[in-house]
């Protein structure tokens, strides 16, 4: 009879561990789900994207250097004679130049050789970082999360059915504090069977 009773306890204490096991497990897949949300959500957009990119801060750039400009002054029989030099501008007593560098940006990326030769080495640099990983465009990063957040949801809706299955035998299991509250407020019907 002692035996026996050993026997069980033994028994219980493997099913216990097992439990515990699985859990841990399931919290182990739970995280890897949470890192694969971020690796998605974080994914570089494609090459054409970011050249898109880059092509409308170029135009920008042209737009805003001519804009910029006192063009004017040109119609102006006796301003015109200064040009499109912008006005020096006077803060505290010193005397700043108006910032210069940006419209000399602007009116060098006006130039289509300029502004392909620096697009492409742009392009060189973008394809260098992208070496390895994977761009998604809005739409496919989009898709992946939906399915990604879906198995996640899925891990914890099991997580959680595990977790009242513990409970219901007796086993002291701790919810982690970032639980989805959904599957915390599931009811038992809607879980999976544990």
């Amino acid at each position: 009879m002692i035996a026996d009773i050993l026997s069980r306890l033994r028994g219980q204490r493997e099913a216990a561990v097992s439990a515990f096991d699985a859990l841990e497990n399931m919290r182990e897949q739970v995280a890897a789900a949470k890192a694969e949300i971020r690796r998605i959500a974080s994914a570089p957009q494609p090459l054409e994207d970011a050249m898109a990119a880059f092509d409308r801060w170029a135009d920008r750039q042209v737009v805003d250097a001519i804009d910029g400009l006192p063009t004017g002054r040109l119609l102006d029989p006796i301003e015109a004679r200064r040009g499109l030099t912008r006005e020096a501008v006077r803060v505290d007593g010193a005397i700043l130049l108006a910032p210069e560098i940006d419209a000399v940006r602007g009116v060098l990326l006006a130039s289509p050789t300029v502004r392909a030769e620096i697009r492409a080495v742009v392009e060189g640099q973008l394809r260098d970082r992208l070496q390895g990983m994977e761009a998604m465009n809005l739409d496919t990063r989009a898709k992946k999360l939906i399915r990604a957040q879906a198995d996640l949801l899925a891990l914890e809706l099991a997580e959680e059915a595990a977790i009242r299955a513990m409970e219901r035998a007796g086993l002291p299991a701790l919810r982690r504090p970032d639980a989805d509250p959904r599957a915390l407020l599931a009811s038992d019907a809607s879980l999976p069977e544990a």
